[in-house]
């Protein structure tokens, strides 16, 4: 879908590079910052509960040092991500 008020996915099989939590990650072009998270939550980096609208504010997380919730953010390569978690202060 194309037009006003859609946002359009690169192809499939782009990635970029981001930090999350201090690790070096890539993660699929387009996805959500929430996207990402689920991505690694096999490697530690689980979300909490989430309602995926920006709604409940559960998956607040730091983007190159601005608060923001998961499911409303789009990275861009080399984004530091900082879930609470990873938070230091």
């Amino acid at each position: 879908m194309t037009g006003p008020g859609f946002r359009c996915l690169e192809a499939a099989g782009e990635g970029i590079r981001v930090e999350i939590d201090g690790r070096s990650v890539e993660i699929p072009r387009g996805v959500s910052v929430l996207g990402a998270l689920l991505l690694q939550a096999d490697q530690g980096q689980r979300p909490d509960w989430f309602c995926a609208i920006g709604q409940c504010q559960r998956c607040r997380v730091r983007v190159n040092g601005h608060e923001t919730t998961a499911c409303q953010a789009y990275p861009a390569p080399g984004d530091r991500i900082e879930t609470p978690k990873g938070w230091s202060g």
